[in-house]
């Protein structure tokens, strides 16, 4: 009997905890992403603009905002970025154009009061068309596609997580270290059913 009803109970929390979580990922959570431009440029010294480094030294500035919608793993809007080497010259410069959402985990939104309370933070990896221009020969263009990570502290993130944002143009360069004025990003929730 005693087996029985720890079978019974164990099984009750098996389906109960199922049922949650097939329920929270069902629910609809739409969103403004913002990097280095917008309503994120107004949180405080040095939030904008944002910027990224390579393992060689050469940062990419971007200013960039859209929309995404984390069920549908829709994602639209882009910007602009400007490509320089470690002291500082301009290599190239032009646009990025948001194609897909391909993650999104969200980390909840400010419950301080501070800010508005659809502030929200999260971490959002964008699949990007790139269009430069290189400094040199600015009438030429180089298209390139890359992985745009995206990610803002607030609510409550992994312990391990960085405010700022990634760029992976595939086989070209990886801008994944932090800057030290690496700027902020921002998820402006615009529906939550």
């Amino acid at each position: 009997m005693r087996r029985l009803l720890l079978f019974a109970s164990t099984l009750s929390i098996l389906l109960l905890s199922g049922a949650q979580s097939a329920q929270a990922t069902s629910e609809s959570r739409s969103f403004r992403w913002e990097l280095g431009t917008g309503a994120v440029c107004a949180i405080g010294p040095g939030a904008c603009p944002v910027s990224a480094m390579a393992s060689n030294g050469d940062t990419v500035a971007i200013k960039a905002q859209g929309n995404l919608d984390a069920n549908a793993r829709e994602a639209s809007g882009g910007g602009t970025f400007e490509h320089r080497t470690s002291s500082g010259a301009l290599l190239a410069s032009g646009t990025l154009k948001a194609k897909r959402l391909l993650d999104f985990s969200f980390y909840g939104c400010d419950t301080s009061g501070f800010f508005p309370s659809d502030y929200c933070g999260g971490r959002a990896v964008l699949l990007v068309q790139l269009v430069g221009h290189p400094a040199s020969n600015p009438s030429a263009k180089i298209k390139a596609t890359g992985i745009l990570v995206v990610t803002c502290l607030f609510g409550s993130p992994p312990a391990n997580a960085n405010e700022g944002f990634t760029l992976d143009v595939k086989h070209l360069i990886n801008f994944n270290i932090d800057t030290p004025f690496m700027g902020d990003t921002l998820f402006i929730q615009t529906s939550d059913d």
